[in-house]
């Protein structure tokens, strides 16, 4: 069985023009009558579990289950909420992915063959080309390169995997995944093969992410690394004090007349200051953004399983 598992919240404009795409994808890839489509409802306002209700009624060939949140969780938090509640068997396929068009539902058949070439392992889709404003891709490069150093890792996945329901069922139990869902499965280190795919324009051609939702995602992920992310970061600035030390010994045992050289161990130590304090707002913002949403995520599933008793007993 095919088993693929998306998130939406407050998507009604653009749900329709999902549908049809993936039902034409599951047709050209041949999987009428073996596929299961989990869409979890991140606690929407607008109409979008009225229309995933009359999709889930009107579908052919295509088993779709709603899965509905207490509260918002944010994608991640929703992705994972999802997960622990599809039902898998080893010899299942697990596509995750967002439904909002970026990630390129017509690549998926291309994957289904990459993975069949690769039996047993992970498929992790890593985006190419994107059409987003050259601030947005100069940060993201920015990014790329602190995740490398800091994590170690080579790759730099998002929610579009393929993955076989043996590992998917490991990461069903690891809660890292509620607040990144593609690192958590690195972190559990799988074999895995990587692929790269274009990002798409989202349906309809606005995002719905913005500057301080993406900076708050990407230390999050930071942190699902947070034992080597946590010494790399103290191994700098130790580091940095040590060369802040040396440079104000040097400068005491300087001649006053040196000016020139003064001025440059004065910008030294400034610059030594201005770096160590970033590293420590850097780790200190990313792990409270990862606190914060491992008790929220805690707290509304909590709060589900109480629901869920509170009916079955009524």
């Amino acid at each position: 069985m095919f088993v693929f598992l998306t998130a939406c919240r407050n998507e009604a404009r653009i749900l329709p023009e999902f549908f049809e795409e993936f039902q034409q994808m599951i047709r050209r890839a041949a999987l009428a009558g073996r596929t299961r489509l989990y869409v979890v409802d991140d606690l929407s306002t607008d109409r979008s579990v009225e229309l995933l209700e009359e999709f889930q009624r009107s579908a052919i060939d295509i088993e779709v289950h709603i899965i509905r949140v207490p509260t918002n969780l944010g994608n991640q938090g929703a992705l994972f909420f999802g997960l622990v509640q599809v039902q898998l068997e080893p010899g299942d396929t697990l596509i995750t992915f967002d439904c909002d068009g970026e990630d390129d539902v017509a690549a998926i058949p291309s994957i289904l063959e990459l993975a069949a070439a690769n039996p047993g392992k992970v498929v992790v889709i890593e985006r190419g080309r994107r059409t987003e404003s050259a601030l947005f891709k100069l940060s993201f490069s920015c990014y790329k390169r602190i995740f490398r150093v800091l994590t170690r890792q080579k790759v730099i996945p998002n929610n579009f995997l393929l993955m076989p329901g043996s590992f998917a069922g490991t990461l069903q139990r690891s809660p890292l995944a509620a607040v990144h869902f593609a690192y958590a499965a690195l972190k559990l280190h799988p074999q895995y093969v990587a692929t790269v795919r274009d990002r798409r324009r989202r349906y309809g051609g606005q995002t719905s992410q913005n500057g301080f939702m993406l900076v708050s995602h990407g230390l999050v992920g930071l942190m699902v690394f947070f034992e080597v992310v946590v010494a790399k970061i103290f191994m700098l600035l130790f580091l940095l004090g040590g060369i802040a030390v040396g440079l104000v010994g040097c400068g005491v045992i300087m001649p006053a007349s040196w000016l020139n050289a003064h001025r440059i161990v004065f910008w030294g130590i400034a610059f030594s200051f201005v770096i160590a304090v970033w590293l420590l707002g850097l780790l200190l913002s990313a792990a409270f953004a990862l606190i914060f949403r491992l008790i929220t995520f805690t707290l509304a599933r909590a709060a589900a399983e109480r629901l869920t008793e509170s009916t079955l007993r009524g």
